[in-house]
């Protein structure tokens, strides 16, 4: 009975030892690289991670420039942040006296109202806003006959003649000017001139008249 029960022990523990065997192979399987049961390969464990991340390989430049990229949205360093676009400004609308067309009319309205003075600020600003305003020319020079600045007056004659050549209006006030003036034979002259181009212009005719009556009464003296 005692020899049985030692055989027994022996094969209950030759049993274990194949067992123990089977068991060392699988899980040295794992660290091997062998393969394995699957139940071995399910239980592995995952790979240590080491002492600092792994970081991405940089990204690729496509602009063409050397600098590093930046994030998208931020500035980079030495990169001034993006200006604001500008804000839309809706077209102004044209106020009166930034016309020369409403110049010349306001200029006309203060000569008739002999603000002689305000006048001339008028057309000479529709002069400085169109040169080639014959209009504003020959008003400049007719408020410069009444401030009896005639050398002024002479200057805007000859800019509004360059315009538009030397018309019986133009002539008319060159005469009526020279009148003012006291210079009666370059008055009578002009006058002349001026209605030989226009005989019907009632303007012409009507200095030709008082220039009439001031050579009479010139002689009478």
């Amino acid at each position: 009975m005692r020899l049985q029960a030692v055989k027994a022990l022996n094969i209950v523990a030759a049993g274990l030892w194949l067992a123990g065997c089977s068991v060392t192979s699988d899980v040295g399987s794992m660290f091997s690289g062998k393969r394995g049961s699957d139940e071995a390969r399910a239980t592995m464990p995952p790979p240590p991670m080491t002492s600092s991340p792994m970081t991405p390989p940089p990204m690729t430049e496509t602009t063409g420039s050397i600098a590093p990229r930046h994030n998208a949205g931020a500035p980079a360093a030495d990169e001034a942040p993006p200006k604001p676009s500008a804000p839309i400004i809706a077209a102004a609308p044209v106020l009166p006296g930034t016309d020369g067309k409403d110049d010349v009319s306001r200029g006309r309205a203060q000569f008739r109202a002999g603000n002689f003075a305000e006048a001339e600020v008028s057309f000479d600003r529709a002069a400085k806003m169109n040169p080639r305003d014959a209009e504003a020319w020959l008003g400049l020079a007719a408020c410069y006959d009444r401030m009896r600045r005639f050398e002024l007056a002479d200057r805007a004659y000859v800019q509004a003649s360059a315009i538009n050549g030397p018309t019986a209006e133009i002539l008319n006030n060159q005469g009526f000017s020279y009148f003012l003036r006291g210079d009666l034979a370059r008055a009578r002259t002009t006058l002349s001139v001026a209605q030989k181009k226009d005989p019907s212009n009632k303007f012409v005719q009507n200095n030709l008249r008082m220039l009439e009556q001031k050579e009479r009464s010139a002689k009478a003296q």
